[in-house]
């Protein structure tokens, strides 16, 4: 059990100072009795410290009582919903990535994980940077060579996320080797999706015809061809001009030339098999498309896993035994880009399915991990269930309103810094460096500085030299 009950630092000792001290006092904080230990996303249970992922060291000095060095964990019992903000660079891609080691199933057993029941994840990865993390970090990479020396000063040893799957959109390059060919099956698109696919008006006219093309459909596993044919046959469309519904079907032509839409596409309960870490790139796609694959991803992620919930509550309370399945208690599901995929404007399918999966979520065991360098472009209505922010630099002013406004607990109201007191808030998020945030949970007083820890396994969103 690699929890620390001792004074000593299992973690290594590299933040023994730190020139930020914060002058607002932690009322509440849940940080254990015996050890240094600072822990997220619930409150303390008395002894049981199972079910915690390490995530970083407690950056500031503070007023009174200082937690300095702390080591911080997050809980991963309870299905949350995780808001990560920050320009390009400044870590928020990291913070996913120390996530998905934390719940993964690593290949080396780590301190960074106590007592922890490896989950499944599916990682919607817009920037293709996570396939790395079935690898440790390579020492012929330069930024993976600075990621080792990081790791030694830590007390980590590298390792990499076994049962990490690709998958890739048809005609993307292989470079793995046992990529899967990531396949859509037209009849888990829906009306509003397809409108959103053809930039078509969901009450317009080749609104219509799409509407009532998938409904004709509607039971049967059709492939676009099969779209494409009803679309052409005059006799369904007493009163529609041809020029719509020759519309449709060219643009429906150009879709099924892509190769992304199959019958015998992926079914999203093939992906939830237990300890496994699902990786879709998806940067080769139009926005169009990753918001459709995401759309259909949550959509039945709630759908498959609220049943299977549903059973098992049913089944305990009339004494049955429930049926074996094979699926897990809980999954999480990660965004990065969070702003392409629920932008707040404009027609978004994927919006709906991800206001269903946080509002209802909880009760089928789906966690959200979503990553944003543009706060201020995200739905509120999904921000607003968030429970746990991790807050790095951002630079405008919109974006750092946005983001302070879904923190769920107080900001920080004066941190000192090099002899100069800062009383803003966005001016404290503005100075961070790489690494370094303001965590907001629920179950603290007060927002925290926390410096997060480096990766186990090899990170992918290094700079080009």
């Amino acid at each position: 059990m690699s929890f620390s009950q001792k004074l000593s630092d299992g973690f290594g000792k590299v933040l023994e100072k730190s020139p930020y001290t914060v002058q607002d006092p932690l009322v509440k904080v849940q940080v254990t009795t015996k050890g240094n230990n600072l822990i997220l996303g619930r409150p303390l249970r008395d002894d049981d410290h199972t079910e915690l992922i390490y995530v970083g060291k407690v950056l500031e000095n503070t007023t009174g009582r200082t937690l300095l060095g702390y080591d911080t964990w997050l809980d991963i019992t309870f299905p949350h919903v995780i808001y990560v903000t920050g320009t390009r660079g400044s870590g928020k891609s990291f913070d996913l990535g120390v996530i998905a080691e934390g719940i993964g199933k690593l290949s080396e057993p780590s301190a960074l994980q106590n007592s922890v029941t490896p989950l499944t994840s599916i990682i919607i990865d817009t920037q293709s940077q996570f396939w790395t993390l079935r690898f440790p970090p390579r020492p012929q990479i330069p930024s993976n060579q600075e990621q080792l020396e990081s790791l030694k000063k830590w007390n980590l040893r590298p390792n990499s996320v076994e049962n990490t799957r690709v998958y890739i959109p048809p005609g993307s390059r292989r470079f793995l080797g046992d990529e899967i060919e990531l396949r859509v099956r037209p009849a888990d698109v829906n009306h509003e999706e397809w409108c959103a696919l053809l930039g078509q008006d969901v009450y317009g006219p080749q609104g219509h015809v799409l509407a009532q093309t998938v409904d004709a459909l509607a039971g049967t596993s059709y492939s676009i061809a099969d779209m494409i044919k009803y679309v052409n046959a005059s006799a369904h469309w007493p009163g529609i001009v041809d020029a719509t519904r020759n519309a449709v079907a060219y643009k429906l032509s150009d879709y099924d030339r892509t190769g992304l839409f199959d019958p015998n596409g992926i079914q999203v309960i093939d992906l939830l098999k237990p300890a496994v870490c699902n990786v879709l790139m998806l940067r080769e796609l139009r926005n169009e498309d990753k918001i459709v694959v995401t759309a259909v991803l949550a959509r039945q992620l709630f759908t498959i896993m609220g049943d299977f919930h549903n059973r098992r509550k049913v089944a305990r309370f009339f004494g049955h035994e429930s049926e074996e399945e094979n699926l897990p208690s809980r999954v999480w599901l990660f965004i990065d880009e969070a702003h392409v995929v629920i932008p707040k404007d404009g027609l978004a399918p994927a919006r709906q399915a991800l206001i269903e999966y946080v509002k209802r979520g909880r009760d089928a065991g789906l966690s959200l991990v979503i990553a944003t360098q543009q706060p201020s472009a995200v739905d509120d209505r999904i921000l607003s269930q968030v429970n746990v922010s991790f807050n790095h630099r951002l630079t405008f002013q919109a974006d750092i309103g946005a983001a302070i406004n879904r923190i769920p607990t107080k900001t920080v109201t004066s941190l000192k810094l090099s002899g100069t007191i800062l009383t803003d808030f966005g001016d404290m998020i503005r100075i961070l460096d790489a690494g370094q945030c303001f965590v907001g949970d629920y179950n603290t007083s007060r927002t925290v500085m926390l410096q997060v820890r480096p990766r186990v396994t090899a990170h992918g969103g290094y700079s080009p030299l």
